[in-house]
């Protein structure tokens, strides 16, 4: 079921005739959920699903999973059953429900007390069965006072014969509804309540396509809000966050010990950014009233470790110290927001604003390798709500390609057997230096080596190792060099007195995946804008000379650009090759000219230099 559901007591009983084949390994036959809120802001949902197991995926759904938060809400299995193809039912029981706290989540206790999880197990579960269950969820304790929000989604990547939502609203209390493909079906007021009613029948699968939008940005949608702007939510969270002045020197004194050599405020900024990243493990358990109010900085210093929130107000907190202004700032790391439509449930993630000029500095101290003044691709693109006395929703800006950029030279020499050494250096930006510090900052030297030469081999086969090292990993504030000498035997075929080889060694672009498809339905999201250089002097033996090269080539595209330029010089030849992506999404117009520009691409890394044996 598609989730942000809470409510109503109603249950109701559908007969459907199968209008999707059995090919299907997971049919949805109903797909219900009833909200109903009170006068005063309290809510009960009921959820039913009925669901036709007919492939090995459906048996993994004979575990059903109930989150709630004990602190807040109530949640009461109502009931469920295995139907066997034979048509023998067999009731869940006591025995088969559990209410537990994940085993990973025990040590955060103490932050998170209410987490809870209502375990089931149908018994009996095989290909053709069907399961069928009912739950509430009672909310007796509202997230915010006076606020309801709620959405629903009436598709997936399986198949519904009936998927409705049902919400009662008290006739006195204003909601606000967005929708997405779906119109209203049925609207009726009783005993001072009104009802609205949506439904979709017989509704076909999601058909995925790699690198697309994830799903609740693309399938018929209903949010629900009784919030009438971002503003009153900005507000809001401004309050529930702001520094209680607690006397506690703690922070005070490691902040003035960081900071004590730092004369700008760009230098403290990074200290104290470095040192929230580095030293302040991220938990992800955000839940109850802690989804969104963070824990004190004084909390959080203590234990070594919060969610978002609390790292990003920990260093809110650190800043102030030192007389820098920041903002937390709410944003969804996985999809794009509904503007139209405010309410806090749009949002996953905070992070924090600085002020600069008319601008903003966002950092994302979640992440413990990302250097400053970067922040993750997945926050790139996006509506963010800066919580401030005057809150704004502000687009935080995408990075342009030369800010993650990854550039590789190497030294190379082939010899008349066609074997290849290579002396290489990388030196990466942004998203590229990120990725490399997060392979191996974790690693022994001896694991880090083999990874490295797992992926030579996944490219050059037959390459072995010669040395390798890298530089700065031990430091945020440092720049990542990594440096490896590698030797590849038969990589140039000898034939009789010619050599033949590709002179792109290692950034080749070989996997045509993301184009496979001939069109598309739905944009093809790369997720951040990039450059690649390779640069690779080559010294060929005195014996030979070229013969042939490719020549030099150039396709400049709005979404992307790619060169290759190649020269002789005294000991062979020079090849310097760019790949740069200036579009992180490409629509489905656009894919066609995309996919013909990749293909090109992996068709001229293939072509060959031909050495030629010199005559006497």
């Amino acid at each position: 079921m598609k989730k942000l559901i809470w409510g109503v007591f109603f249950i109701f009983v559908v007969n459907i005739s199968f209008s999707f084949t059995n090919n299907e390994e997971i049919i949805y036959i109903v797909d219900f959920a009833s909200v109903k809120l009170f006068p005063n802001y309290n809510k009960e949902t009921l959820v039913h699903q009925k669901i036709k197991i007919n492939g090995e995926k459906g048996k993994k759904l004979s575990h059903l999973q109930i989150p709630f938060d004990s602190e807040r809400e109530k949640v009461k299995f109502i009931e469920g059953y295995t139907l066997l193809p034979n048509g023998k039912k067999i009731k869940i029981t006591k025995k088969d429900i559990k209410i537990v706290t994940p085993a990973e989540f025990t040590e955060y206790t103490s932050l998170y007390p209410g987490y809870k999880v209502i375990s089931i197990n149908f018994p009996g579960v095989e290909i053709g069965s069907i399961i069928e269950y009912k739950y509430l969820i009672y909310t007796f304790k509202p997230l915010i006072e006076k606020h309801f929000w709620d959405g629903f989604y009436f598709q997936s990547t399986e198949p519904f014969l009936l998927t409705r939502y049902e919400l009662k609203v008290p006739k006195k209390i204003k909601i606000n509804i967005f929708e997405k493909d779906i119109k209203l079906t049925e609207k009726k007021e009783k005993f001072g309540y009104i009802t609205y009613i949506w439904e979709k029948r017989n509704v076909p699968p999601i058909i995925e396509e790699i690198l697309m939008p994830p799903l609740n940005e693309i399938v018929p949608k209903v949010y629900i809000s009784t919030f009438n702007s971002w503003s009153e939510i900005g507000k809001w969270f401004y309050e529930i966050t702001k520094d209680k002045k607690e006397k506690n020197n703690e922070i005070k004194n490691l902040v003035e010990k960081l900071v004590e050599n730092k004369k700008s405020d760009e230098e403290k900024i990074i200290t104290l950014y470095n040192y929230v990243c580095s030293n302040i493990r991220y938990v992800g358990l955000e839940i109850g009233i802690h989804g969104y109010k963070p824990h004190s900085p004084e909390e959080v210093l203590k234990a070594k470790y919060g969610d978002c929130k609390d790292k990003a107000n920990l260093l809110k907190k650190m800043l102030e110290i030192v007389g820098i202004k920041s903002y937390l700032s709410l944003v969804n790391t996985d999809t794009n927001i509904e503007k139209e439509i405010p309410f806090p449930g749009q949002f996953n993630h905070a992070i924090l604003a600085i002020p600069q000029e008319n601008n903003y500095i966002f950092l994302d101290p979640t992440s413990e390798v990302i250097k400053y003044p970067y922040i993750p691709p997945s926050e790139q693109g996006k509506y963010t709500l800066i919580c401030k006395e005057e809150p704004e929703l502000f687009k935080i800006p995408v990075f342009p390609s030369d800010k993650n950029l990854r550039k590789r030279e190497i030294k190379a020499i082939i010899d008349e057997n066609g074997n290849v050494n290579g002396k290489t250096q990388i030196i990466p930006k942004g998203i590229f230096e990120a990725a490399l510090r997060n392979s191996f900052r974790y690693l022994k030297q001896v694991e880090r080596e083999r990874n490295l030469l797992r992926e030579l081999n996944s490219i050059l086969p037959g390459t072995k190792l010669i040395s390798f090292d890298i530089i700065g990993l031990e430091s945020l504030e440092n720049q990542l060099i990594e440096k490896y000498e590698f030797f590849t035997s038969g990589y140039g075929i000898r034939v009789k007195n010619k050599i033949i080889f590709q002179p792109i060694l290692i950034d080749k672009l070989v996997d045509l995946s993301i184009v496979s498809l001939e069109e598309r339905k739905y944009p093809l999201r790369l997720g951040y804008n990039f450059r690649k250089e390779e640069i690779i002097e080559y010294k060929i033996p005195d014996n030979f000379e070229i013969e042939t090269m490719p020549d030099t080539f150039k396709i400049e595209e709005e979404f992307g650009v790619f060169t290759l330029n190649i020269e002789k010089i005294n000991s062979g030849f020079k090849i310097h090759r760019i790949f740069q992506i200036n579009e992180f999404e490409i629509s489905p117009e656009i894919y066609p000219k995309f996919k013909e520009f990749y293909k090109k691409v992996s068709l001229y890394d293939k072509l060959p230099v031909i050495l030629n044996l010199k005559e006497n």
